[in-house]
């Protein structure tokens, strides 16, 4: 009982289901599964059958593929209060990445038919889940538009970004920096370069993760 309280009490929080009636709430309860994993472990591979959305509780996902010289290419790296595996679901397809976590985490997974049946009752939370989708698509269209440009357009957009999301100049970077080398398609020691030549323009304060912004105005003109 104090397990289902407590599952109730995370997903009430959560911004995918947040809109549910207390009905609804426990009929999500009653379809999802907590799963507790430790740093890179193995969440989905690529070919997995579709049966339900994940939600990261605590801790943080990559989500990747295979490149043909075999590299690995991340997609994304979603923490707290991120949701994936929505399209596939939606759409009854198979998972084409694959989901490791980078940190010790606790995800959420919800079965489809509890997640469809609730959607065709509830417009918020059908409206929220094509919201979601359409962050996911509108990301992916960013990221393709993203290769056409430099590198240091590239770390640039980036660290503006993750500022915009934190409302701060001093930022936190999400991942160690051959995760993000890999998100922004570049080598990691061209990424540790790139923090080298932009600290030694002015434009950033290095402490470890933390990255200071001291001349937002200037690194936008490298993105323009």
């Amino acid at each position: 009982m104090d397990i289902s309280r407590n599952l109730k009490n995370t997903l009430a929080n959560a911004s995918l289901f947040k809109m549910l009636d207390d009905r609804q709430l426990d009929e999500i309860v009653f379809n999802t599964s907590p799963m507790r994993l430790a740093q890179n472990m193995s969440v989905i591979n690529q070919g997995d059958v579709a049966d339900g959305t994940f939600w990261v509780a605590y801790g943080q996902v990559k989500i990747c593929m295979y490149s043909k010289q075999g590299g690995e290419k991340t997609l994304a790296i979603l923490g707290s209060d991120k949701c994936f595996g929505l399209g596939e679901m939606l759409l009854e397809q198979p998972h084409l990445a694959y989901v490791k976590t980078t940190a010790d985490s606790m995800l959420l997974h919800t079965g489809r038919d509890a997640m469809l049946k609730i959607a065709q009752e509830n417009f918020a939370f059908s409206r929220n889940l094509m919201t979601c989708v359409g962050r996911q698509f509108y990301g992916l269209v960013r990221d393709i538009g993203s290769y056409a440009q430099t590198s240091r357009q590239r770390l640039a957009a980036y660290l503006l970004s993750q500022s915009a999301r934190e409302s701060s100049p001093e930022i936190r970077l999400v991942a160690n920096k051959t995760l993000i080398a890999s998100r922004l398609s570049l080598a990691p020691e061209t990424l540790s370069r790139l923090f080298h030549d932009f600290a030694a323009e002015g434009l950033i304060k290095i402490s470890g993760r933390q990255i200071q912004l001291l001349d937002p105005e200037k690194m936008a003109t490298l993105v323009s």
